[in-house]
């Protein structure tokens, strides 16, 4: 491709793509990929807040809470992020929740949803807000360090049907057709993030997607036999190539005998199409759309499916202690509609509430998954005090009358959460007090009367302002 030359992409990148799109796409697309990011949010419908805290929000034409904003705001100033009243997502990425809103609209009945790769939490939020009420939403992460920050991110959304794992999607092997909808947002060469991530471009090569491609087969065959028959996968990739996009796509339908699904998107949404004819797909271009590059196919595993792997799969076999201890019965009253939950104490003496309607799904992937968190933590008992939990302040099953609370401003918010000592208004009860933002629970302190103790979580605080 001639000039202009695209120094910051890698060459091989835009010869690449000069000969999958045609030079003139190529062009518009490296064009694209030079300009700024676009600075995009989706609200939290569960947690009433207007789109006014922002300046000129557009709407995400494919999404019903989403909205473009012209700057980007210093976000982690914003105490309505850390409620979990909106979260910062790319407007491409938006799409999960016109999918799955589509895959689940036939009954409205509850679902069982898992997001494989789903660090760091937005494409299983927007899930989330688009399954029907009452679904399991589980979510799993690979890396460590990213699974808690996924777990962060779940509690603040504040759905209280969630669980969250830990580990290699091999487990999910073992527990087979229990998901009516698997999404596995696979890790990928990233080529539709250069414009947003510098290191996307450093990283690039020929080398990478081979590695990629290979690592997305495994996963994909590690989750199939946990999806039933008839269920949903959705496959989406931040990249362009089709080695990883549509021939990953017609890999796993030639395999397994799926089908593709075409989703019929309206066309005035601007979103691209598959770059083979038999593999429909939503290719999301940055020169054709306002957002990231993505790829997103779904395929639907026949209702008389066969699995391409062995079915002799050992258990993992791992302890799940639990701390004998009588349920103080207080706790129920902190939620509503107590009685369509399960009650459970762990090893370390923290009381969970977990949807009784999927205790049992909740016990299969136990036995097979390292779970960090599910449900809602509702407080820890340290003598005979119990502690509540940050996660039952963010939930949306909290009941309004559970604690005393007390508004705090935009000042106090911020000291609240760089967990520093705030003042509470005078008349204020001792004991455990919500303190709140802009109506929205922020987590909890403990009024002693002439100071508070501040008992936001010490790894959430916000360190630099």
């Amino acid at each position: 491709m001639d000039k202009p030359v695209f120094e910051r992409l890698p060459k091989e990148f835009v010869s690449n793509m000069a000969q999958t799109l045609g030079e003139a796409e190529a062009r518009n697309l490296c064009d694209a990929l030079m300009r700024p990011p676009v600075v995009s949010v989706r609200m939290n419908p569960s947690k009433l807040c207007g789109t006014d805290i922002f300046d000129t929000p557009q709407p995400v034409e494919w999404c019903d809470h989403g909205f473009r904003l012209p700057d980007r705001p210093r976000f982690t100033l914003m105490p309505h992020m850390h409620a979990g009243a909106f979260y910062v997502q790319d407007a491409s990425s938006m799409i999960m929740a016109e999918v799955v809103k589509r895959l689940t609209t036939d009954n409205g009945t509850p679902v069982c949803y898992l997001d494989a790769c789903a660090a760091p939490g937005g494409k299983t939020t927007a899930a989330i807000s688009a399954l029907p009420p009452h679904s399991l939403a589980v979510a799993n992460e690979f890396v460590p360090q990213r699974a808690q920050i996924l777990r962060e991110n779940l509690i603040k959304w504040g759905y209280p049907s969630t669980i969250v794992t830990q580990g290699d999607t091999e487990a999910y092997k073992r527990i087979e057709g229990i998901f009516d909808i698997v999404a596995v947002d696979a890790p990928c060469s990233g080529e539709g993030m250069m414009r947003k991530d510098e290191e996307a471009c450093r990283q690039w090569s020929p080398g990478l997607i081979s590695q990629c491609a290979a690592m997305q087969r495994e996963i994909l065959e590690n989750v199939w036999p946990a999806l039933r028959p008839g269920g949903y996968l959705v496959y989406s990739t931040c990249t362009f190539n089709k080695t990883e996009n549509e021939n990953m796509v017609r890999w796993l339908a030639n395999e397994t005998g799926a089908s593709v699904i075409d989703l019929e998107l309206p066309p005035e949404w601007g979103i691209g199409a598959s770059l083979d004819s038999d593999i429909p797909a939503l290719r999301f271009m940055p020169h054709m759309t306002e957002g990231e590059g993505l790829f997103l196919a779904v395929l639907r595993k026949a209702e008389t499916a066969r699995d391409s792997l062995p079915k002799s799969y050992k258990s993992k076999k791992t302890k799940h202690g639990s701390k004998p201890s009588k349920m103080p019965e207080i706790i129920k009253s902190w939620i509503k509609n107590d009685s369509a939950y399960t009650f459970r104490a762990t090893a370390d003496g923290i009381w969970q509430a977990f949807p009784t309607m999927h205790t049992d799904t909740l016990q299969r992937i136990i036995k097979e998954c390292t779970v960090i968190g599910c449900g809602i933590d509702m407080c820890m008992e340290k003598g005979r005090d119990l502690v509540p939990g940050h996660s039952l302040a963010l939930s949306t099953a909290m009941a309004d009358d559970a604690f005393p609370r007390a508004a705090l401003d935009t000042e106090q918010a911020l000291s609240y959460l760089r967990r520093e000592t705030v003042t509470l208004p005078q008349g204020t009860p001792k004991g455990y007090v919500v303190v709140t933002y802009d109506g929205l629970p922020l987590g909890f302190v403990k009024n002693l009367g002439n100071r508070s103790n501040n008992l936001y979580p010490q790894q959430w605080r916000i360190r630099h302002l």
